[in-house]
């Protein structure tokens, strides 16, 4: 266990959502957010782009795995605040 000292509290290194505990909250608060699948998006442009100048030497496989990750983190994030409203 990793803790370190911010603002005179000790918490965990992974404790991304600064709830005292390292859990699998944290792994959200991190990766399924609006900003991954914005950054996979732009890459999902950018990327191909690239590949088509000549700048970079892709397989297409690889442009498929990246979709796949983009599509899969907003899916899940609908899954979760679907979850959230029905809470509510």
């Amino acid at each position: 266990m990793i803790i370190i000292e911010e603002d005179g509290k000790m918490r965990k290194i992974f404790d991304f959502n600064k709830d005292g505990k390292t859990d699998i909250d944290d792994f959200k608060h991190i990766m399924l957010r609006y900003e991954i699948i914005l950054v996979g998006g732009m890459l999902l442009i950018l990327l191909p782009l690239l590949n088509m100048a000549g700048y970079l030497q892709l397989d297409s496989d690889t442009f498929w795995i990246l979709a796949g990750v983009v599509i899969s983190a907003e899916a899940l994030l609908e899954i979760i605040n679907e979850r959230r409203k029905r809470k509510e």
